[in-house]
């Protein structure tokens, strides 16, 4: 214990000696978790040399330990310089890391996405809207076994070969989670994620600060421009706000969502697509709480953009939506599984349909 006493007293005395100039936020489960899919919805913060995470760590500080030996770390990180890009990671002991930059098909900080994270004992999988964008079954999924807790966070990194230059003059930003959900890895019995090996155990939509399962943060660590403090973590709307801020403007104080009663997404709730498999047309039978406009979007398996279509609904309950298995330039698509995603601001759901020609 003393020398975790020691540890601690040094972080604050530097902190003290060398004070960093912006303030973060983070939120971590008080709760640990081995194994699961992890899933949050997002709206990525914006700006060269800013991050915002969702992941899974070991804290083994509060383990009483202190050294690298002890790291595991499963990472979704949003990189602000990148408007087509997500980076995933590993770390595993020694500081032992597996970065990979993917390219996806959207502006992650234009919209609210879907990430997600599947641990077990065999891989990590790593999924965007529910499509697979990184699968790893190497040594360092072996070694990939303490408990972790769920985590996000939102920094600006010194490292600006990694994540870009920074300017100062963007702050305030803002990073938005719609919500967390939790699944347990259940091989065999689930009814959920990949080959059904997972069952939902809870969801938490942010509508309040649940401190039963959230903790938030005030502390920093090397690295990192920014002092992660409690005002930087903001319950609002029916989300949880991460904030960007310098240390005299801390909170959250508006952004380019402009969120207010009068956007805040509508409900939905859709059926099963039918027929599944199709020739000619699919239907997807919708039901509209209030008024809305809904994206619909077709990609192939490996994460293709096919076809996309908005569409407003103004009468409420039955509604459908038709595709016709055309592409974007009206030619047919070959016969095969696609995903079918249809969001407003406030839901999202994908669904596997069977075209045959």
């Amino acid at each position: 214990m003393k020398k975790r006493h020691l540890f601690f007293f040094s972080i604050f005395l530097f902190s003290y000696l060398f004070p960093v100039p912006y303030r973060g936020g983070e939120l971590r489960t008080n709760q640990t978790y081995r194994y699961g899919r992890f899933e949050t919805r997002m709206k990525a913060a914006p700006g060269s040399g800013v991050v915002n995470s969702f992941f899974l760590y070991r804290d083994y500080w509060s383990e009483g330990l202190d050294g690298a030996e002890h790291w595991n770390e499963i990472d979704i990180e949003l990189l602000g310089q990148y408007t087509d890009k997500i980076q995933t990671n590993l770390f595993i002991q020694n500081g032992w890391d597996l970065p990979q930059l993917d390219n996806i098909s959207f502006n992650a900080q234009a919209d609210f996405h879907t990430y997600a994270i599947e641990w077990t004992p065999e891989y990590i999988s790593f999924f965007v809207d529910d499509i697979l964008i990184r699968f790893v079954d190497n040594f360092y999924v072996d070694s990939m076994y303490h408990h972790q807790k769920i985590m996000m966070n939102i920094w600006q990194p010194t490292a600006v070969s990694w994540v870009g230059p920074f300017d100062e003059n963007i702050l305030p930003v803002y990073a938005f989670y719609d919500w967390v959900k939790y699944y347990a890895y259940v091989p065999g019995t689930g009814n959920a994620g990949t080959d059904n090996d997972f069952i939902q155990l809870w969801q938490d939509d942010f509508d309040y600060f649940d401190n039963s399962r959230w903790s938030k943060a005030s502390h920093t660590f090397n690295g990192n421009n920014a002092d992660f403090t409690y005002a930087n973590v903001v319950f609002e709307s029916g989300y949880m706000i991460l904030c960007l801020t310098t240390p005299g403007d801390t909170g959250y104080n508006g952004d380019p969502l402009e969120i207010a009663s009068d956007i805040l997404p509508a409900s939905i709730s859709i059926e099963s697509p039918y027929p599944n498999p199709f020739n000619g047309s699919v239907v997807v039978p919708i039901n509209i709480m209030k008024p809305s406009n809904v994206q619909f979007t077709i990609y192939d398996l490996s994460g293709g953009l096919i076809f996309s279509s908005s569409q407003r609904y103004n009468t409420i309950e039955k509604n459908q939506f038709f595709w016709h298995g055309e592409n974007n330039s009206g030619h047919i698509v070959s016969s095969g599984a696609y995903l079918l995603s249809i969001k407003n601001k406030m839901f999202s759901k994908t669904k596997k349909i069977l075209f045959i020609k």
